[in-house]
């Protein structure tokens, strides 16, 4: 079984709050919380003018008062805009697989209405709820929609010979993050330049392509933690894609970062 927890940008900031807690989330219950399982299939749903599916996930704490969750500083209390719900309302933990705030790459609201099966849900014909439970069917086409398979891997043939194609999840970054971050890195140094070699932008590229060339990248791995933690911009680095490529380049990730950042300070 699947569900829809949908949330309204005008009453809670669902997109931040994404990108500071990339991990794990507690969304509203105020239905369906004695059906809602551990191990079910979530997907998160941005309400409004950019309405669409924006994360999908896994359940891993049953609907609980949130004044009982196991991780209280992943609630996001300050993202509401609107009046604060109440603190025994409960709330079911989602352990967040892939996001996609970006409307570029969500699955928006037009493409799940025009599937003939999910065009009959209670998510398009009565859309003010805030979850929505979805049979197994449905839950394997909006999958479908989001571009994997329910058994996480389908098979294909082709002229050339046989070729399998495999679907996985990938924990996307934040593009708003990205933006948020380069925009006060270059407010507070007036240009962007890389963090381990120093290569900046200015006078190498036209305008509008310098800062294509920089990415950002988590201090921490989110792949190594354990708990829900808050990204902020402090804990984020500007690179180049050269730096940002060799830094990934193994599995020991923070190494590979300090080694390169040894590197460069020696240089200089």
């Amino acid at each position: 079984m699947g569900w829809v927890f949908q949330g309204n940008p005008k009453a809670f900031d669902i997109d931040d709050y994404l990108s500071r807690y990339p991990e794990l989330i507690y969304w509203r219950t105020p239905r369906y919380a004695s059906e809602i399982a551990i191990g079910d299939r979530a997907f998160l749903w941005r309400a409004g003018s950019e309405a669409g599916a924006v994360a999908i996930g896994v359940v891993v704490e049953r609907p609980t008062p949130a004044n009982r969750v196991q991780h209280p500083e992943a609630l996001g209390e300050d993202l509401w805009i609107a009046e604060r719900p109440d603190p025994a309302e409960k709330k079911t933990g989602i352990r967040i697989e892939e996001l996609r705030v970006s409307p570029s790459e969500m699955v928006p609201r037009h493409l799940v209405k025009e599937d003939s099966l999910l065009a009959t849900t209670t998510l398009i014909t009565m859309p003010n709820g805030t979850v929505f439970r979805l049979s197994a069917q449905e839950t394997e086409t909006l999958e479908r929609l989001w571009g994997i398979s329910s058994a996480l891997a389908a098979e294909s043939s082709v002229s050339e010979g046989e070729r399998k194609l495999r679907a996985h999840f990938v924990r996307e970054r934040s593009p708003r993050l990205r933006a948020d971050k380069v925009s006060a890195f270059r407010a507070e140094h007036g240009h962007l330049r890389c963090e381990i070699c120093g290569h900046a932008e200015v006078g190498v590229y036209p305008s509008g392509f310098g800062d294509k060339m920089f990415e950002v990248h988590h201090r921490a791995p989110l792949a190594k933690t354990t708990e829900p933690i808050r990204t902020t911009l402090a804990d984020l680095a500007v690179l180049c894609a050269n730096c940002h490529r060799s830094v990934h380049s193994t599995k020991a990730v923070e190494d590979n970062y300090n080694c390169l950042v040894s590197h460069f300070s020696e240089r200089s």
